[in-house]
């Protein structure tokens, strides 16, 4: 980009003077046209670089974490290519599977804790959704909860455990 801008600039100082010596008469008006012609190029290149270094810009649509860097630096990619993987930890999911007779009394909205093992803490959440399936075979349900709050200690994929106070199972 440096290099376009500089070109510019010298396009346009030759330009200015090459205007200037036209009006004394000290140039054919054909030098004057090469000397507009350049600088419109060199100005194009300068829009081209411009255009260029927009598509290097990587803007995620959320704030999160980078999980994975998948491409290095200098390193050129086709379009599609992934280029890293970026976890929304803004608002952190729990995955559960509980026993399909608590849907008895088991509600969206309703509150639980999350006990961590990797930080031995507990965590406030609610339930989000019910599972639309029951497993058969193990009669157990999954369900869908989310992390309330914001706590920037915890990281997708932690494990633990759900408990659902007052209830009776």
């Amino acid at each position: 980009m440096e290099k376009a801008r500089a070109t510019a600039q010298g396009a346009a100082k030759t330009y200015e003077v090459d205007q200037r010596l036209a009006k004394l008469e000290s140039i054919s008006v054909l030098e004057v046209e090469v000397a507009a012609a350049k600088l419109g190029e060199a100005k194009a290149d300068v829009a081209l670089t411009q255009a260029g270094l927009e598509k290097c810009k990587i803007a995620a649509p959320f704030d999160g974490r980078v999980a994975e860097l998948k491409a290095q630096r200098h390193q050129h990619l086709k379009v599609g290519d992934p280029i890293m993987d970026v976890l929304d930890d803004g608002q952190l999911e729990v995955k559960l599977i509980v026993p399909s007779p608590w849907l008895r009394w088991l509600k969206a909205g309703q509150a639980f804790s999350v006990h961590i093992d990797e930080l031995d803490r507990d965590f406030p959440a609610e339930v989000v959704t019910l599972g639309a399936r029951i497993d058969p075979v193990s009669q157990t349900v999954a369900i869908l909860g989310r992390i309330t709050g914001k706590h920037t200690e915890l990281l997708a994929g932690m494990s633990g455990r759900a408990a659902f106070p007052n209830q009776t199972h």
